[in-house]
């Protein structure tokens, strides 16, 4: 009976009565929870987010220094100016002289622009291979050159070899500033990017205020006592000191070097040790925070806990009643959709809102999905019917030997020939040529030239038949001559604007073909002098070719027209249709466009005449 009762629900009875057991449940259960589970999982929950608060310091400590490091190194390298000096000052006879006034201040205000609005950075030294210092700093608190041999942390960056180091708190040798404050650097030697000549150093002296600036958003109790260290265990910077680092020191010397978090007492007291490792700088933020620190918060916020569990009870059921019809509506309206595509209505579509990617979004994109996939297979079959004919006339023009034909021509040409019957000797010709193009040639792309040339042999014929009354004109661009195009596009147009264009109007008239490119696109044209077509016309020969098949009664024209059409759409897509233009009495134009990078294009000579 139960099963019954469950089965014979809506989804949303199902959804609210899940919903309130989940609600439930979980604060039922919560009231048997002791003390100790909870300070153990605010415990935890606590170490949790100091390890991601010191993951998140060294991570920004990381970019920090990578963006400093990457704008730095494109100063000498990739600035001709100052790339000129260093090379000029890396010379062997430029050793112990100092720079031009001129060049001193044209490679100033190349450093002063990378520390623009930039209060951390106390300067940027450019050291030449002569040992002269450029700054940005004031000249009478630098030494006008460097004493390698007095600077400790030196060797480091000469056995870097090119490669950034993070330097430790130090007072360099080279400023005469009377403040303590000690600095935190990076620095490399620089070498010229085509021979990696050494030309001189860059050092970027920092201020405690990078680490004071990414730390400043946390609270003194959520930290600890925090500090920041190398492999070699020397301070980059410490923060709420209650005592120096040289207490801590044998401490952190005994962790690893890597990243961890753990217990350790200092002094008798416990501490929680959370240490992140950075792999780029070799740099390590350690937080060690006192335990009886995180244990006297446990109280109010279990207290709290109570009062948000006694609210959220009173909520749970207006919440569920809302969230289960939320839930539950887009599901109906997708029912009521399916029974519709059941009836056959293939065009219907579910709005999806931008952001839904829940199952019930991807649901509803599916059921999309599904409908423009029923209806593209309709039109596939459709378009595999046309292919189908085309094989059936490929199958035809088979059986019949070409050769017998081609000869049986050519035994009609010399008969011609001996009895001066030339003009029936240039048709039987062009007939050949026209027979050739269409049978021998198995390929569906074909270049204008050979589609030119066989259209000319089918004027040939046509102006032996019409004499005087058909004149056709050939305007096409000489870089178009070997664009590919689909093959026997131009002929059947031609014959519809003799037929039904000149020979309808009775006094004949002038047929133009034109290849042009447009922009991205080639555009062929056949238009034509005639008679012309009305709008009524044209709007009916449109709408014919969007048919899905011509019926018997249908024009020629329309035929033609609509096979043309249908290979045009199934090769380049729906904006590439025919487009037909004309006014009646003023002749008609048809026009194709392909696109000009679907073909190879090649130079050739002019192909323009009249036939």
């Amino acid at each position: 009976m139960n099963r019954l009762r469950w089965s014979s629900m809506n989804l949303s009875q199902k959804m609210l009565i899940v919903f309130l057991m989940l609600i439930a449940i979980p604060l039922s259960i919560q009231g048997y929870v002791t003390y100790t589970d909870f300070s153990r999982a605010l415990e935890q929950k606590t170490i949790d987010y100091v390890e991601r608060i010191v993951r998140q310091i060294n991570t920004s400590l990381e970019q920090k220094l990578k963006e400093e490091m990457q704008s730095l190194s494109l100063l000498p390298l990739y600035n001709e100016d100052v790339l000129a000096l260093l090379e000029k000052y890396a010379l062997p006879e430029y050793a112990g002289i100092e720079p031009s006034t001129e060049e001193k201040n044209r490679m100033f205000r190349h450093i002063a622009g990378s520390t623009f609005y930039k209060p951390e950075i106390r300067g940027i030294q450019i050291v030449a291979n002569n040992g002269y210092i450029f700054t940005n700093m004031d000249p009478y608190i630098v030494d006008a050159f460097i004493r390698y041999d007095e600077e400790p942390w030196y060797e480091r960056v000469r056995q870097a070899d090119g490669k950034w180091v993070t330097l430790p708190q130090h007072k360099p040798n080279y400023l005469h500033d009377n403040s303590p404050e000690q600095y935190v650097s990076i620095a490399k030697l620089i070498r010229e990017p085509s021979s990696t000549r050494l030309l001189g150093m860059i050092k970027l002296d920092l201020r405690a205020e990078l680490f004071r600036n990414i730390t400043a958003n946390y609270q003194a109790g959520e930290l600890g006592y925090l500090v920041v260290v190398n492999d070699r265990h020397e301070l980059y910077y410490e923060q709420n000191i209650e005592r120096p680092y040289r207490m801590y020191e044998q401490v952190v010397r005994s962790l690893p070097a890597r990243s961890i978090k753990t217990r350790m007492s200092m002094d008798g007291e416990p501490y929680l040790i959370i240490a992140n490792h950075s792999e780029f700088l070799g740099l390590r933020v350690i937080s060690m925070i006192p335990l009886n620190v995180l244990l006297g918060k446990s109280i109010a916020l279990r207290n709290f806990t109570f009062v948000i569990a006694l609210i959220c009870l009173f909520c749970s059921g207006l919440l569920a009643l809302f969230f289960s019809h939320r839930l539950s509506k887009p599901l109906k309206l997708m029912r009521n959709k399916m029974r519709l595509v059941e009836q056959g209505k293939f065009n219907l579509r579910v709005a999806v809102p931008a952001l839904s990617d829940d199952e019930i979004g991807q649901l509803a994109r599916g059921f999309n999905r599904m409908t423009d996939e029923i209806e593209r297979l309709i039109n596939e079959v459709y378009a595999i019917g046309l292919k189908e004919k085309e094989a059936e006339l490929a199958a035809l023009l088979s059986r019949i030997n070409p050769h017998f034909i081609y000869n049986t021509l050519e035994s009609i040409n010399m008969m011609a020939v001996r009895h001066q019957a030339y003009d029936v000797s240039d048709m039987v010709s062009a007939l050949g040529n026209l027979l050739r193009y269409s049978v021998d040639k198995q390929d569906r792309r074909v270049t204008l030239r050979d589609e030119l040339e066989s259209l000319q042999s089918y004027v040939k014929i046509q102006k032996i038949r019409y004499g005087d009354r058909l004149n056709v004109i050939f305007e096409v661009e000489e870089e178009l001559l070997d664009v590919c195009i689909p093959k026997l596009l131009l002929q059947p147009l031609v014959e519809n604007a003799i037929y039904h264009g000149l020979d309808e109007h009775g006094e004949g008239g002038t047929v133009w073909v034109t290849a042009a490119r447009f922009e991205r696109d080639i555009l062929l044209i056949v238009s034509d002098d005639g008679k012309g077509l009305s709008g009524a016309e044209i709007e009916t020969l449109k709408r014919s070719l969007l048919l899905p098949a011509v019926s018997p009664e249908g024009a020629k024209r329309g035929l033609a027209l609509k096979n043309i059409n249908d290979r045009m759409l199934l090769m380049f897509g729906k904006e590439y249709a025919i487009d037909i233009d004309g006014s009646e009495g003023q002749g008609a134009s048809f026009t194709l466009t392909i696109p000009y990078d679907k073909g190879d294009m090649k130079k050739d000579e002019h192909f323009a005449g009249r036939g």
